[in-house]
Formats: structure tokens, C-alpha cells, sequence
């Protein structure tokens, strides 16, 4: 079992790097004179664009069973 301190601490963790990339979104959208949603909409896709997810769609189709009639 998880100790009550272990969980805030990495809830902590958590909120400092969602501060820090959030900080840095308004820095890059102030720089470049943008909306930070428009910033924010091109990092996360950068940032998918870049993980290896494969075809999501194949899984759920061999998944599926397949009805007769």
C-alpha cells in the first residue's frame, strides 16, 4: 500500500511539471505574438505526432467479434 505522503509527492511532482509546460506555452505564444490555444494545439499535436501508437483501429477490429447475418 501507497503511504499518504508518497501520494502528494507525486501529485507535487505532477503539478510542478504542469506548471512549468504550461509557462512554457505562455512564454512561446507571447514570443511569437500567437493565441497560446494556437501554440497549445500545435504542441500537443507535435508532441502525438511523435509517439509510435501504431493503428489504434486494427486492436478494436481483431477484438470485435464479428456477427453472422
Amino acid at each position: 500500500m501507497r503511504k499518504g505522503g508518497e501520494d502528494n509527492e507525486a501529485r507535487d511532482a505532477s503539478l510542478r511539471v504542469s506548471r512549468r509546460v504550461r509557462d512554457s506555452l505562455k512564454a512561446a505564444a507571447a514570443v511569437m505574438g500567437r493565441p497560446l490555444y494556437d501554440v497549445t494545439n500545435e504542441a500537443i499535436s507535435a508532441y502525438l505526432s511523435g509517439l509510435r501508437l501504431g493503428d489504434p483501429l486494427a486492436a478494436i477490429r481483431r477484438a470485435r467479434p464479428r456477427r453472422n447475418g
